[in-house]
């Protein structure tokens, strides 16, 4: 599952889409056709671990306040704190003059952002939630390789028989060359794209020893970008 928060200039507070890709694992014919500098990146090496999953929508909205959490409330409370001290100043200003109307409504005016600041996340989460919720019984796989990690829409034979069916490439998320933080829970791993991109991998459906070796692998490769997020 991927939820995509790159619309709107990156802005998360403003973002209301998202967005998911379906993959083709059979890209051959394509590779063939582009120039050598644009083929696509080829993992190295065999698989260290795959596993198919699917994602509930109540695991993505944890996954979501999560995210919001790290990214967002830190830059909702700055500008929380910011509207609330000038609103003091107005404050003080109108117990000195109480018949000074511009005072009142600039104080009004500070309150509003700092409601619509909050408002405007949570509003966001709700509209991603409602919409991420007639994709609860998608099936996915997820793919780990030395130097990469691969992650693809697994589709049912009706799906493919439709006429109207469209394959989208897989997601290759190279190590070397990606901006990547994951958030570790008790019952998640949540990997980040560039601030942009969420992820859901869920451990109910991973056995211990795929959770063991793709949490070895992944710390390995990003040290301090890899955070477990405690109860």
């Amino acid at each position: 599952m991927e939820i995509d928060i790159s619309k709107n200039g990156g802005n998360t507070e403003e973002t209301e889409e998202k967005l998911y890709e379906r993959d083709n694992p059979d890209n051959t014919a394509v590779e063939a056709e582009k120039p050598e500098e644009e083929k696509e990146f080829v993992p190295t090496g065999a698989p260290l671990t795959g596993f198919d999953y699917n994602v509930k929508n109540e695991e993505e909205e944890e996954a979501f306040t999560i995210f919001q959490q790290k990214y967002v409330y830190k830059r909702n409370f700055v500008i929380s704190a910011l509207f609330a001290i000038v609103a003091v100043m107005f404050a003080v200003s109108i117990a000195k003059n109480p018949q000074g109307y511009i005072n009142w409504v600039l104080c009004f005016v500070c309150l509003v952002m700092i409601f619509t600041t909050w408002f405007n996340t949570f509003r966001i989460k709700k509209y991603l939630m409602k919409a991420l919720s007639s994709l609860e019984d998608d099936q996915y796989r997820f793919t780990l390789y030395d130097d990469c990690f691969k992650i693809e829409t697994v589709f049912t034979e009706e799906e493919m028989q439709a006429e109207d069916f469209t394959p989208v490439k897989p997601r290759i998320v190279r190590f070397e060359d990606i901006s990547l933080n994951i958030i570790e829970n008790e019952r998640l791993f949540i990997i980040i794209l560039r601030k942009e991109t969420i992820y859901v991998l869920s451990k109910r459906v991973i056995n211990e020893a795929d959770q063991k070796l793709l949490r070895t692998k992944l710390k390995e490769v990003l040290g301090e970008d890899y955070e477990i997020k405690e109860k």
